[in-house]
């Protein structure tokens, strides 16, 4: 019998006074403390008394070249001493901070939890991991590396609430209905769970773009090209894995390479997903630069959207 997920109680403490200033995070049941420091704020607060031991930092951020999240994880004793490196990289806008109350973590600790969190974001490629492709986790003994997969855990499920998708599983398909996209030679499954519309391994996706198209669904659309998610089949694009879209929209968007609405989606008999299946905003879109409920690409409007083209 599997055990009841239970609730929790997150605090979050404006220490600026402001919500675009320092936050402190606190998890009822867990040892963890987070930070979130604005770039605009790190000279002022990385020197900080709680930034003064062993802990996790994560620099989030839109990727410079497609928009999509990016992320750096790394780890330290104490975080001023990588001030300037973390200075140096210009992509990121936030940076959160895990420490645990009493210093109960050592550097073991915290160089298994960096390796363990690289390698999630990196198997899950729902964004750009901005660290190098060499990862070692380092060996601990049985009861430390217990505490810190507890410590790592507690800390995925926290990093959705603090806005940073990186960390976050693709939801599988259980009691959902599943849908059906098909159209300009694709036919690609999907399912709605969480908020997100999951486009499941083995779609296809279309090679031709239409006009109608947005850019910031091509700069994805590349993005996942370079990850992996995506891959060249013939005529067609093939997914490699689930992957979660902010809405049935922006996945319908992307499967047909043109702007299309969440409705697109049929049930198994080929006909309108029933209500409360597909959300009622999506049918709010059409003509919309953004379908869906799709985050903000700062540089959509800036890059030259990248087109590939049919062989």
């Amino acid at each position: 019998m599997s055990t009841p997920k239970r609730g929790f109680s997150i605090k979050t403490f404006l220490a600026d006074g402001e919500p675009e200033g320092l936050q402190i995070i606190e998890h009822s049941q867990w040892i963890g403390r987070g930070m979130i420091i604005p770039r605009s704020k790190f000279n002022e607060h990385a020197h900080r008394a709680e930034n003064d031991g062993t802990g996790i930092f994560i620099l989030v951020g839109p990727s410079t070249s497609t928009g999509v999240e990016r992320v750096f994880v790394g780890q330290t004793a104490h975080l001023r001493e990588r001030s300037d490196e973390i200075r140096s990289k210009s992509f990121w806008n936030k940076m959160i901070v895990l420490t645990a109350d009493g210093q109960r973590l050592h550097r073991g600790h915290a160089e298994y939890i960096e390796a363990r969190l690289i390698q999630i974001a990196r198997d899950l490629k729902t964004g750009e991991v901005d660290n190098p492709e060499t990862n070692h986790q380092p060996m601990l003994s049985e009861p430390d590396a217990a505490d810190a997969d507890f410590f790592c855990d507690q800390l995925v499920l926290l990093m959705p609430v603090l806005g940073v998708k990186a960390f976050k599983s693709v939801p599988a398909l259980a009691d959902q209905i599943e849908l059906r996209l098909s159209g300009k030679g694709v036919v690609a499954t999907g399912f709605s769970a969480g908020g997100q519309f999951v486009v499941e391994e083995g779609s296809t996706a279309t090679r031709q773009d239409a006009e109608s198209c947005p850019g910031y669904i091509l700069d994805l659309r590349r993005s996942m090209l370079d990850r992996g998610v995506l891959s060249e089949d013939g005529k067609l694009f093939r997914f490699t894995q689930d992957f979660a879209f902010d809405s049935a929209a922006q996945a319908a968007t992307l499967v047909l390479a043109e702007m299309s609405k969440g409705s697109a989606w049929k049930d198994p008999k080929g006909d309108r997903a029933p209500a409360g299946v597909i959300d009622d905003i999506d049918e709010e879109h059409e003509g919309d630069e953004r379908p869906g409920r799709a985050r903000p690409l700062s540089r959509a409007t800036e890059l030259k959207p990248t087109r590939v083209a049919a062989r």
